[in-house]
């Protein structure tokens, strides 16, 4: 099936989500080799403490920052331009409600400190990180967040690219020389705190210059309305996507957690990805929305899942053939034990990634209360799931219940959207590129059966790529337009990249 599509769209929306891509691949090369630093100077133990420091900020993040940024993002995204007045508005008013939610946070967390120690870490005497990762709830759960959904909203992907780049690579420096110099793990959540603050900065500075001062309030009803659905859903949405390791803190030791924290840290690579792909695609829906009704938005779902499928589903099937070299090479044989959770992760990843289209859609149109009962109907499939696997199969049976719940949170997802004829899906492509993905991951397997090492992994991954781009020439799922797609997003000072796979994938000369 055939859809067309406005072309100069399609590539502002390409161009945004790569600049985010291309942002969190190099965050996550950064965070990967910290990380892997991190893992030899500290034990299995330090990085299950890690875990659980990271399960409180995604908590404080989702009861404060994640709706109010998803907010700033849509109503900019919506405003900017020829109402920057209510852009300007927006801003500031989220700005002002995030800052409010976050202090009780921060101080229960800092006042509670002893009591949050001794119940999670099992000892008393880390309560000094908490106390510090106090400070940084204030910036990292409510103000920062909004900052970033204004600049995202703008479109400013280039912007908001350079900032986090920066910030990130200040971050993970931070955390290795301030755990050396200090010789204590609290300098990794100081490392949070100086770097945090200085995005904020960053980011502050460059929304007021460009949306000026505010001249009038947004509604606070209407932020309210929208906001708190998203923040009931997201709170719900915090369990769905930590119920793995909060059920493990029950089960299995410090140590184990650690494992299946390095596992889900090489998986954030992938998922980093989608989440930069849904801030770029917000803001575009949110636009096409307003303007161009259900038509447009069919129109950008199929385009949506259809590139999604063809560059996310070899990562993620790639990560799933390699995973051991992968999880060995950057943090060590210790965490050898995580390989089958991450495969797992990964397969389902790869199989699920076209609804990467799907869901920030749900948002542009307001359809919050659907998305919270999405959410709400997953996380009772997570809970049970892990019910069922976990205490069987230990930190490979909490891969297996986020993977059931990732497929029963897409299927609704699908349900609602096309009960409101919202969506299309490339159904063609999406099984192309599985069937090629698949392919690859199998000659993947059998390779390193023959010869296996994990300083092999880049021979690996390019002899993946290329095995993935010979399939999607056999089963021509590459054509004509996807071809001049490329041509018009690289510009011609790239243009010897688009002939070249015009090459590989088209061929000179086809018509398809």
């Amino acid at each position: 099936m055939s859809v067309h599509y406005n072309a100069d769209s399609a590539v502002e929306i390409s161009r945004g989500a790569s600049y985010l891509a291309i942002q969190t691949v190099v965050t996550t090369i950064v965070q990967v080799i910290s990380f892997a630093i991190l893992a030899r100077i500290v034990t299995p133990s330090d990085v299950g403490i890690l875990a659980v420091l990271n399960l409180i900020i995604a908590l404080c993040q989702t009861i404060n920052g994640s709706a109010l940024q998803q907010a700033s993002m849509k109503y900019v995204g919506e405003f900017s331009g020829a109402q920057k007045e209510l852009a300007s508005s927006v801003f500031y008013q989220t700005f002002r409600v995030s800052l409010i939610l976050s202090l009780p946070l921060a101080a229960f967390i800092f006042f509670g400190a002893t009591f949050l120690s001794s119940s999670l870490l099992g000892t008393a005497a880390q309560a000094g990180l908490f106390q510090v990762l106090a400070v940084d709830m204030l910036v990292n759960a409510g103000v920062l967040p909004v900052a970033i959904g204004t600049t995202l909203g703008m479109k400013r992907f280039k912007v908001a690219v350079i900032i986090g780049l920066l910030g990130a690579v200040m971050r993970q420096c931070l955390i290795i020389l301030l755990i050396v110099v200090m010789k204590n793990f609290v300098g990794l959540v100081f490392a949070w705190v100086f770097s945090d603050s200085a995005m904020l900065v960053a980011y502050g500075i460059y929304n007021i210059r460009e949306l000026g001062p505010p001249k009038h309030p947004f509604s606070l009803r209407k932020l309210v309305n929208f906001s708190w659905p998203l923040t009931v859903g997201n709170i719900i949405s915090f369990v769905y996507g930590s119920f793995d390791r909060a059920v493990l803190i029950a089960y299995v030791s410090l140590a184990s957690l650690g494992v299946y924290n390095a596992a889900s840290t090489a998986f954030s690579a992938l998922n980093g990805i989608s989440v930069s792909v849904n801030n770029a695609l917000l803001p575009a829906y949110s636009a096409l929305s307003g303007r161009s009704g259900l038509e447009s938005c069919r129109r950008a779902t199929w385009l949506a899942s259809r590139y999604a499928s063809l560059v996310m589903v070899p990562l993620a099937l790639g990560l799933l053939a390699t995973a051991k070299a992968a999880l060995t090479l950057f943090v060590g044989q210790a965490y050898v034990s995580g390989t089958g959770p991450l495969m797992i992760m990964s397969g389902v990843f790869g199989l699920t990634i076209f609804g990467i289209a799907l869901g920030p859609m749900l948002v542009a149109l307001s359809r919050t209360r659907s998305s919270l009962l999405i959410t709400v109907a997953s996380v009772l499939v997570a809970l049970g799931s892990a019910y069922v696997f976990l205490p069987i199969f230990g930190i490979i049976g909490a891969a297996i219940a986020r993977g059931v719940a990732t497929v029963a949170s897409l299927a609704l997802t699908i349900v609602i959207l096309r009960r409101d004829n919202a969506m299309l899906l490339d159904i063609e492509t999406i099984w192309k590129s599985v069937v090629a993905g698949a392919v690859m991951a199998a000659v993947l397997v059998f390779v390193q059966m023959l010869i296996y090492s994990r300083l092999l992994l880049p021979v690996y991954m390019v002899l993946g790529a290329f095995v993935y781009l010979i399939v999607l020439r056999m089963l021509k799922a590459v054509r004509r337009h996807d071809v001049e797609l490329i041509e018009r997003y690289l510009g011609p000072r790239l243009g010897f990249a688009s002939r070249l796979l015009d090459t590989i994938l088209v061929g000179r000369g086809s018509q398809n």
